[in-house]
């Protein structure tokens, strides 16, 4: 098979990956419980959700910020990571994508056998970085590893109208 070929194969196999890591909801989704298993209170979640409050002029004076901190992860959902109108939404936590790994067949290839000089031509010619997979022997495998890198970022945010719901659900339940 003609290298060129298995290098857009490759480089296929890249963009569809790297298009769903960082802008498919699912994707998106599979980081959702880290705001709840620590994420949120490592960053101080419930003072910017206090200062959140006051800038937007919800009183919460008396409630209990543990159990609105929860609603508000509960409530909360991914989006994909940008720019957005705090008057709208609270941000609750942001997690960067960073990097995605590949397994590689050789059929996705189109190769009988992945060698290191079509590993090296690989690293040559494509937006990742490529090595053996760890069951190779010798210098033929029948699979390897691709690395990408993105700048891309998931957020998890609660919108305002929601927020003000759970404050005034809670100010009726006191």
């Amino acid at each position: 098979m003609e290298i060129e070929l298995v290098i857009e194969r490759a480089n296929q196999l890249i963009e569809s990956r790297v298009e769903y890591e960082t802008t498919h909801k699912d994707a998106g989704n599979n980081y959702a419980h880290m705001a709840s298993e620590g994420d949120f209170d490592y960053h101080n979640g419930e003072n910017r959700l206090a200062e959140y409050c006051a800038e937007m002029g919800i009183d919460i004076t008396g409630l209990d910020m543990d159990r609105l901190a929860e609603d508000v992860i509960f409530w909360g959902y991914m989006t994909l990571g940008q720019h957005f109108d705090p008057k709208k939404r609270f941000l609750v936590s942001s997690f960067q994508v960073g990097e995605i790994e590949i397994e590689v067949s050789v059929e996705s290839l189109g190769l009988e056998r992945i060698s290191l000089e079509v590993i090296a031509e690989l690293n040559r010619q494509c937006d990742a970085y490529f090595r053996p997979g760890v069951r190779s022997l010798g210098t033929e495998c029948d699979y390897c590893y691709a690395y990408i890198q993105t700048d891309s970022y998931w957020d998890m945010v609660c919108d305002l109208d929601v927020i003000q719901g759970l404050v005034s659900a809670m100010q009726e339940d006191n």
